[in-house]
C-alpha cells in the first residue's frame, strides 16, 4: 500500500475512517472474504467524490459497499479501495408522503420509517437484507412489488464527480436491472413517494 495514498485519504476522512489491509470477512453477510487494500467511510456526498477522484488520479480500483449482503468477496480480498456507504450515509427523513434516504440506509430501516409514519408503499422490502443503493441499483422486489413502483426519483454521481438528480423513468429500472451499472453511475440517495395508510 501507498502511504502517499493513505495520507491522502486521511487528510480527507480522518484516521478514524481510513482503515488498510481489513479484512472484508467483517463487512460481508456470508463472513468471507480477505483483506480490501484500502477500507474507506466516507459520511457525505462530497467525501465519495473525492474519493473517487483520488483513486481514478492514482489508477487504484474502487468498489462502492452497503452493507455486503449479496456479496462474495473471495480470500485474495480486494486490490484497491472499498467505499462503504452503509453507516455513515444512512439517513431516512420522511415529510408528508416522500421519504428520502440515504443509499447507505438499510431497507429494512426504510420499511419501520414507513410503518411508523403510516405511510403504505413500501412493505414489500422489510425482509430484503440490503441497502438502497444496491436496491436502487438493481431495482429489488419482493412479495409482487419492486423499487420501481414506488421511487420517485434518485441522486446519482458519475465517474467524474458530476452529481445528477433523476426521475425514475430515467434509470431504466427493469427486472434487476437498471442503467446505473451500464453508467457506473454511484447512488447517493433515493427518494420514494407513499400512500396514507
Amino acid at each position: 500500500m501507498n502511504s502517499e495514498i493513505i495520507k491522502k485519504f486521511c487528510d480527507l476522512l480522518g484516521e478514524e475512517r481510513v482503515f488498510t489491509g481489513e479484512a472484508m470477512s467483517r463487512h460481508t453477510t456470508f463472513k468471507i472474504g480477505g483483506p480490501a487494500d484500502y477500507f474507506l467511510m466516507p459520511d457525505k456526498d462530497t467525501d465519495v467524490g473525492r474519493i473517487v477522484k483520488i483513486c481514478k488520479e492514482s489508477a487504484i480500483p474502487y468498489f462502492i459497499l452497503g452493507n455486503g449482503s449479496n456479496l462474495l468477496v473471495g480470500d485474495g480480498g480486494y486490490r484497491g479501495a472499498v467505499i462503504q456507504i452503509y453507516k455513515n450515509m444512512s439517513a431516512v427523513t420522511v415529510e408528508g408522503t416522500e421519504i428520502t434516504v440515504q443509499a447507505g440506509a438499510l431497507l429494512s430501516s426504510v420499511a419501520a420509517a414507513a410503518k411508523n409514519a403510516a405511510l403504505t408503499g413500501f412493505e414489500f422490502a422489510g425482509g430484503i437484507p440490503g441497502t438502497m443503493g444496491g436496491a436502487v441499483v438493481m431495482n429489488a422486489g419482493a412479495y409482487g412489488s419492486e423499487i420501481c413502483n414506488v421511487l420517485s426519483r434518485a441522486k446519482v454521481m458519475t465517474t467524474e464527480g458530476e452529481i445528477l438528480e433523476l426521475p425514475a423513468e430515467e434509470l431504466e429500472l427493469g427486472y434487476r436491472t437498471s442503467c446505473i451499472p451500464k453508467k457506473n453511475y454511484i447512488v447517493l440517495e433515493a427518494v420514494f413517494e407513499l400512500t396514507k395508510g
